[in-house]
């Protein structure tokens, strides 16, 4: 049976969890108080796309300015803060050696993702690649899965991710279902969430996936 792995970008392929956390005390700092971005909401910013979390922390305000100020800041500061997660670019490899397609799913916009990618040279590994711009539908919506999975034209599809919301995501789509807790704040409930198998590293992949095939 031909299967596809699909990913989540941040937290999944791309340890970017400096960046972005020095980017909302930023944004805090400049609108609000450092404070009070507390480890709550520390958490709670792994995932979700940056409008969604810019409206909640900051209801008064236009989001996308936020937004806009989030991603200047990173751009022209935090970019060498970004860097591949353990083992992500072999792990990309090996799928490739095996010939199973990769694509990317992510809540973060596309040419964000267009230029990580290409900095960090995974861009040749992915057969596709969907930003939250690129759906109509934010995950946990199972839009962005369904579309790449289509794209891809596989009989069965793998959903890696590191939030429950990738969770929730993969199921919602019929995929199978991996969990990778990157950030250990995330592991009980990525475990309560049962997907269909947790990792503790991503280069435990391409062997789950090829039992699976």
């Amino acid at each position: 049976m031909n299967t596809a792995a699909v990913f989540d970008f941040d937290g999944t392929l791309m340890d970017t969890e400096p960046a972005i956390m020095a980017s909302f005390e930023h944004v805090f700092q400049k609108y609000r108080t450092v404070e009070e971005f507390t480890p709550e909401r520390r958490i709670k910013v792994l995932g979700p796309a940056l409008d969604v979390m810019m409206k909640e922390f900051f209801p008064e305000m236009d989001p996308w300015k936020c937004v806009e100020e989030y991603r200047r800041y990173q751009r022209e500061n935090l970019r060498d803060l970004i860097r591949p997660m353990p083992g992500a670019m072999e792990t990309l490899a090996k799928l490739s050696a095996m010939e199973v397609p990769c694509a990317v799913v992510s809540t973060r916009y596309f040419k964000s993702l267009d230029e990580l990618l290409k900095q960090s040279r995974m861009d040749g590994f992915m057969s596709v690649v969907l930003g939250n711009d690129s759906v109509s539908r934010s995950k946990p919506d199972p839009e962005g899965i369904l579309k790449a999975w289509e794209m891809l034209k596989t009989e069965s599809c793998f959903y890696i991710g590191d939030s429950v919301m990738d969770v929730e995501a993969g199921k919602n789509a019929g995929a199978v279902t991996v969990a990778y807790p990157s950030n250990e704040g995330k592991r009980n409930d990525l475990i309560a969430a049962k997907p269909d198998y947790l990792i503790e590293q991503l280069s435990e992949l391409p062997e789950l996936i090829r039992k699976e095939k």
